[in-house]
């Protein structure tokens, strides 16, 4: 099967990150799957320090502080999530991007392996 279904590793969108959720999505191994969920929920948490800004001026350092702790996360994570899918071979270096078709196949074969199908 060519791998049609690619995703830059560059502009990993919340979007981009459930279609890897979707395509990691199996019984067996699901660490990008899992890495993906975890980067979307420290995004929205980045989200909501920040507008805690405007909403409580009264403690903006205390917002901003926790606004730039959510962004180091934020850079572990997706470098994790990254360094991951290029060590399982999952991310074409040609295009820099991630193809979520291969990942999927991947999560198939090891549900198959693991069911001695």
């Amino acid at each position: 099967m060519t791998d049609v279904r690619r995703i830059p590793i560059s502009s990993l969108s919340d979007e981009g990150l459930l279609e890897v959720c979707r395509a990691a999505e199996v019984i067996a191994c699901e660490c990008p799957g899992y890495l993906a969920r975890l980067l979307q929920q420290v995004r929205k948490f980045r989200n909501y320090t920040h507008e805690c800004i405007n909403q409580f001026p009264e403690d903006k350092e205390t917002h901003l502080w926790l606004t730039e702790q959510a962004e180091k996360v934020e850079a572990i994570i997706y470098q994790t999530m990254v360094d991951l899918m290029r060590k399982e071979e999952l991310i074409d270096e040609s295009s820099d991007s991630v193809m979520l078709d291969k990942l999927s196949e991947r999560a198939q074969s090891i549900v198959v392996k693991q069911l001695g199908i």
